[in-house]
């Protein structure tokens, strides 16, 4: 999804496909339990960041921002385990009930991932 339509349309997604190199999935070496367990540090830390829900077996910890404008935004952090010790993030961010993205999104996607890559050991691609 290009940067403008983003900025329309409310939403960012990361993916292993995306153009964006900010934007693409990260791995790390880990357990899909620790690295969940890190993403709900991450929450715990954070003032602005509201735990929602957290299902460590699907990997899924869900997340709510509120932004200096006073906009809620929706934060889905997904884990996937690639091997027992190496695991993938990826990162659904929504802006809740408007349409346009003011820069928000991408650097809520970038926070997670540097506090991500200073808890744990970032690697390569798979």
């Amino acid at each position: 999804m290009s940067a403008f339509r983003r900025f329309f349309t409310g939403v960012t997604d990361t993916g292993e496909h995306v153009k964006e190199e900010h934007l693409r999935t990260r791995y790390y070496r880990g357990e899909q339990k620790k690295v969940c367990q890190e993403v709900v540090q991450f929450a715990r830390e954070a003032t602005d960041v509201q735990l929602v829900h957290v299902n460590e077996n699907r990997g899924e910890v869900m997340m709510e921002y509120r932004d200096p404008l006073g906009l809620k935004h929706d934060i889905v952090v997904t884990v996937y385990a690639i091997t027992p010790v190496q695991s993938a993030v990826d990162l659904h961010v929504a802006l809740r009930s408007r349409f346009v993205d003011f820069g928000f999104n991408p650097k809520l996607v970038a926070r997670v991932y540097h506090y991500l890559d200073r808890k744990l050991t970032p690697l390569e691609r798979a």
